[in-house]
C-alpha cells in the first residue's frame, strides 16, 4: 500500500476513533480517565504519558485492554515505543491508580502536523520560540507579520516573550513540524478556554458570523486586526469562510453586546480525500436518506449499496435495522452534485461496551478503507 494511502487509513480510523469515543466515554461512569500525551517511559506493563498540560499520568495495561496501532496487526504494548502520541481510555481504581481499557496510537504525522501549539517556552533565540509541549518540543518561528498578544504590554515584540510563559501560537507547520506563527499569546491553560470558541458557521452577516457551539449559538465580529487561518487561501479573511465551515476563533467576550469579538479565525481542515465524520442522533430516514441532527445542524445524507452498517446485536446490518433516535457516526464523502453520500455508519445503542464500540469502527473503518484502495488499485 503506499504511503499516501496508509496516512489515509490513519487519519480515517484515528479520527472516527477519537471523534466517536469521545461521546461514549462521557456518557460513562464519572471515575472513567481518557487522556492524550505522548508516552514518556514504558515500564513493564504500565505507560506513562505526558499530558499536553506537561502532567505525567501512570496506566497499568494489562490482558484485557485493547490496543490500536495502525499497520500493525494484534498490537500489544511490546510494539509500543517511547515517543508515541497516545490516547487512552481507562478507569481510576479505589487506589487511584489507572487500569487502562484502550490504548490508540496516533501518527506522529498527525501529532506534527497541526496547526497550533501550546505549552510553556523554553528558549527565546531571535524569532524563534522553543515551547515544551504535552507531545514534546516543538519550535515557534516568528517573522514581522506575526501578531504578539501579551496581557499588561503595548506592541508587544518578541524581547518580551520570557522563558516560562505559558504559550498559545497560530500558524501553519513548515516541513520539519515546526510552526510558522501568524499569532502568538502569552496566556494560560485557563485563558484559553475562556478566550476561545470551537463551532461551526451558521451564518455570515458582514464581518459578523453565527456559530454554533457546544454552549450554543455566539455572534463572532471580526475586524481589520483580526488574524485569519485558512489552509490554501492567501491573505484570508472573512470573505473566504462559508456556511458549515468549523472553525477556532481566539478573542474576548463583550459581555455588555453579548458578542465575541475575534482576535484570530483558523479554519479546521475537513476529512482528507472528500471524507467527513459527522456524528449526532438519527431524526429521520426517507427512503435512502438519513437525516441527521449534528453539531452542524439538520444534515440529509444518501445511503447506497456500497455503504456499511455496524449495528450492535444485528447481523448483516442495513438501512432497514436503523431506527429513529439512534445514536450514530457516520463517515461521507460527496456526490457529483455536491450532496452528502454516506460510506460507513458506525450505531451506538444501549449499554454497548466502549470496547464493543471501538471493534466496530475498526471493522467499519477497515472495511471502508480495503474498497478505497481497490477502486484507485492499489494493493
Amino acid at each position: 500500500m503506499k504511503r499516501r494511502t496508509k496516512l489515509l487509513v490513519s487519519l480515517v480510523l484515528v479520527g472516527m476513533l477519537l471523534s466517536v469515543t469521545g461521546t461514549a466515554w462521557a456518557e460513562e461512569q464519572a471515575d472513567r480517565v481518557a487522556l492524550r500525551g505522548q508516552v514518556a517511559a514504558i515500564e513493564g506493563d504500565t505507560l506513562l504519558v505526558t499530558t499536553p498540560s506537561g502532567e505525567e499520568q501512570r496506566m497499568i495495561t494489562d490482558e484485557n485492554t485493547r490496543f490500536f496501532i495502525p499497520g500493525v496487526q494484534e498490537p500489544s504494548i511490546e510494539d509500543m515505543d517511547v515517543g508515541d502520541y497516545v490516547g487512552v481510555w481507562g478507569e481510576r481504581g479505589e487506589d487511584g491508580v489507572m487500569l487502562a481499557r484502550v490504548v490508540l496510537v496516533v501518527p506522529a504525522e498527525l501529532a506534527h502536523r497541526r496547526n497550533f501549539v501550546q505549552g510553556r517556552v523554553t528558549a527565546v533565540e531571535g524569532l524563534t520560540i522553543s515551547v515544551e509541549t504535552g507531545q514534546g518540543e516543538r519550535l515557534v518561528i516568528t517573522d514581522e507579520s506575526t501578531r504578539l498578544f501579551i496581557p499588561g504590554v503595548e506592541n508587544p515584540r518578541i524581547e518580551d516573550v520570557s522563558v516560562g510563559d505559558p504559550i498559545l501560537a497560530l500558524g501553519r507547520p513548515d516541513d520539519e513540524g515546526n510552526l510558522l506563527a501568524r499569532m502568538v499569546a502569552i496566556v494560560t491553560e485557563r485563558q484559553v478556554r475562556r478566550h476561545t470558541l470551537r463551532g461551526v458557521i451558521q451564518a455570515i452577516d458582514g464581518d459578523t458570523i453565527g456559530l454554533r457551539t457546544r454552549r450554543g449559538e455566539v455572534r463572532v465580529e471580526t475586524h481589520e486586526g483580526t488574524i485569519f487561518r485558512i489552509p490554501g487561501v492567501e491573505d484570508p479573511g472573512v470573505e473566504d469562510l462559508n456556511v458549515r465551515d468549523l472553525i477556532i476563533v481566539v478573542g474576548t467576550w463583550d459581555a455588555e453586546e453579548e458578542v465575541f469579538r475575534a482576535r484570530a479565525v483558523t479554519l479546521i481542515p475537513r476529512w482528507p480525500s472528500h471524507l467527513r465524520f459527522l456524528r449526532g442522533e438519527v431524526t429521520g430516514i426517507e427512503g435512502r436518506t438519513i437525516v441527521l441532527h449534528a453539531l452542524q445542524g439538520e444534515v440529509a445524507v444518501l445511503t447506497d449499496g456500497d455503504t456499511i452498517f455496524r449495528i450492535p446485536g444485528v447481523e448483516d446490518p442495513g438501512l432497514d435495522d436503523l431506527e429513529v433516535g439512534d445514536s450514530v457516526g457516520i463517515l461521507v464523502g460527496r456526490t457529483d452534485d455536491g450532496g452528502l453520500l454516506d460510506k460507513a455508519v458506525l450505531v451506538r445503542r444501549g449499554s454497548e461496551s466502549l470496547i464493543e464500540t471501538l471493534r466496530a469502527l475498526v471493522e467499519a473503518a477497515t472495511m471502508l478503507l480495503e474498497s478505497l484502495a481497490q477502486q484507485v488499485g492499489i494493493n
